[in-house]
């Protein structure tokens, strides 16, 4: 019974005295090794000892290898550079800051005025102290408000726009669970952490900013993290100096930080009266350049205006933006053609903006001068029609009232008239003109479009009319007549006549359809015809019956001859009666 004892472990004080056993005996055996030479008590303690050895070690690694919940952590809401926390200033870390945009470490706000601060840290992320990421901490004096920044471009290098996502994450700045850090920054002793509650920013279940080019991290490099934030001075903040820190915290096992300073100087008198723009404000347009001329811009202030901005937009501009004028402005300048809205805008030394214009000017700019597009007949055109319509085609809508006759020319001179003018194309008719020849439009520079831009050089182009169509002879007098004077009596051929004047007639035709005429020669039977008409008959329409009549005839015997004369003077063969 007791050796069973023995071997289930029985520590050694409890273990009977035995003798070694005699010459031929058969007893139990002692046990070899350094276990067998200890009591069970002493072999107890020392396992427990090699236990916690072990777990110690299992901490310290995974303390190394795994980040830290660095008090950066918006779940913590406590100090990060508080005693015994992130209390070592980081030897190798830099930190950039900009106020309003402009890099810098001091701005100036008037009471209830807000004003924007971006940072951006380096080289908090040292691998090779086992750092793996970055938290981000503001701090506020008491009674000043945080917001969200917005998305801007601030002149700090190596800026990224992604650092921006905080803009549109719900949580944004743990405003709701500020902490306090009078002990390290008794001028600003509220403090805030970003709280990026957004799978972009999360590396796990703690949702915050982190840096250290993983998938987690936003921008994917290492050694970078920057953020903004909106700050809001009370409206009865006393005029003075101001300090904000902002701090970039290392999450490694030294628990490093590094911060920086910032001077607020809030301005004095407690001014919160908003500047008045004037009535009044007005601009040319349109305009003719990009410089728009502007007049009538006034403003007043209960202590002065100290500034003067035109902007294009509605939102009121900040009162530490560039752009600021001393006196007001007479010109704006944009950088291309097209419509704007001006808004006029006034300050005054305490930082007050005046509230948005009620009466903007709306300007539409254009600098492009018309050019004629294409005409019809085309420049260098032939065998045009004799009198034809001139048509202007311009690259934009002109101003109708300066397309004339006095600022579009023709030459060789004709009549002349503009028939038709609407939107960008103009019509001109001639007349008078001569076949084959040349003839030079000109459009001058004193056309204008609709918004008074003339043309740059003036344009002129040519066209030739078409030669003269060949004329045929008219044919032979048809259905020949001979009637006493009231034409409607004829006589007969051969018979005796005491009249002396009488009525010819005869049907005239032209192949070229134009209007003829009857010509009638008079001769003595015993003489000759000469081949000039005795008389002629006004000009009809060919095909039908012209009469002409013949006074002043001799006693005696005639005869006469009959053709047709066309109105281009072509005459066709004489026929005998």
């Amino acid at each position: 019974m007791k050796k069973a004892v023995i071997d289930a472990g029985i520590h050694s004080e409890e273990r009977p005295v035995q003798a070694g056993p005699a010459a031929g005996e058969n007893g139990p055996k002692p046990r070899a090794g350094l276990l067998s030479n200890m009591s069970g008590r002493a072999r107890m303690n020392l396992m427990a000892s090699l236990v916690m050895i072990l777990l110690f070690t299992g901490f310290c690694v995974t303390s190394y290898f795994m980040p830290e919940n660095a008090n950066a952590w918006p779940t913590k809401y406590a100090s990060c550079s508080g005693s015994g926390c992130h209390v070592l200033a980081d030897p190798n870390a830099t930190i950039a800051t900009a106020l309003n945009g402009a890099a810098g470490t001091s701005v100036t706000v008037a009471p209830g005025g807000t004003f924007e601060i971006d940072w951006k840290v380096n080289n908090v992320t040292n691998a090779a102290a086992g750092q793996v990421g970055v938290g981000l901490e503001i701090d506020l004096p008491t009674g000043w408000t945080l917001a969200k920044g917005t998305a801007n471009s601030p002149a700090i290098t190596g800026w990224n726009s992604v650092w921006d996502a905080a803009d549109g994450v719900p949580a944004g700045w743990a405003t709701a669970s500020s902490y306090s850090t009078a002990s390290e920054f008794p001028s600003s002793p509220v403090g805030y952490t970003i709280n990026f509650n957004g799978t972009a920013w999360d590396t796990g279940t703690r949702n915050a900013a982190y840096d250290n080019a993983s998938a987690g991290d936003l921008d994917g490099i290492a050694d970078n993290m920057g953020t903004d934030a909106q700050v809001t001075v009370p409206a009865g903040a006393t005029p003075g100096t101001y300090t904000v820190v902002v701090l970039g915290v290392g999450h490694d096992s030294a628990k490093s930080h590094v911060k920086q300073a910032l001077t607020v100087t809030v301005s004095g008198g407690g001014d919160t009266t908003k500047p008045v723009v004037s009535a009044g404000f007005a601009a040319t347009t349109p305009s003719l350049s990009w410089t728009i001329p502007v007049s009538g811009f006034a403003a007043t202030d209960n202590t002065g205006v100290t500034g003067f901005m035109i902007t294009t937009s509605s939102t009121a501009p900040l009162s530490t933006d560039a752009g600021w004028l001393g006196t007001a402005p007479t010109s704006y300048v944009v950088a291309a053609d097209g419509s704007y809205t001006l808004y006029p805008w006034a300050k005054d030394a305490a930082g007050n903006v005046s509230l948005v214009y009620g009466a903007p000017v709306a300007v539409v700019v254009d600098t492009v001068r018309p050019t004629v597009s294409s005409t019809v007949p085309v420049n260098g055109a032939t065998g045009t029609t004799l009198n034809g319509t001139v048509t202007l085609n311009f690259s934009e809508s002109v101003n109708c009232a300066t397309v004339t006759t006095g600022t579009v020319t023709i030459s060789p001179a004709v009549t002349w008239n503009q028939t038709s003018c609407s939107g960008s194309q103009a019509v001109f008719t001639p007349a008078g003109q001569a076949n084959s020849t040349a003839y030079t439009v000109t459009v001058g520079t004193g056309v204008a479009d609709s918004a008074g831009n003339t043309m740059a050089a003036s344009y002129p182009f040519s066209y030739t009319t078409a030669a003269p169509a060949p004329n045929n002879a008219p044919g032979a007098p048809a259905s020949l007549t001979q009637y006493k004077s009231d034409g409607t009596t004829v006589l007969t051929k051969g018979v005796y006549t005491n009249q002396t004047t009488l009525v010819f007639k005869g049907t005239v035709t032209d192949p070229d359809s134009d209007t003829v005429q009857l010509d009638i020669e008079l001769a003595d039977v015993g003489g000759a015809f000469t081949g000039t008409p005795t008389c002629s008959s006004t000009l009809v329409t060919s095909g039908s019956t012209a009469a002409t009549t013949c006074s002043g005839i001799t006693n005696g015997r005639f005869k006469w001859q009959a053709r047709a004369t066309d109105s281009k003077s072509a005459n066709g063969s004489w026929t005998q009666y």
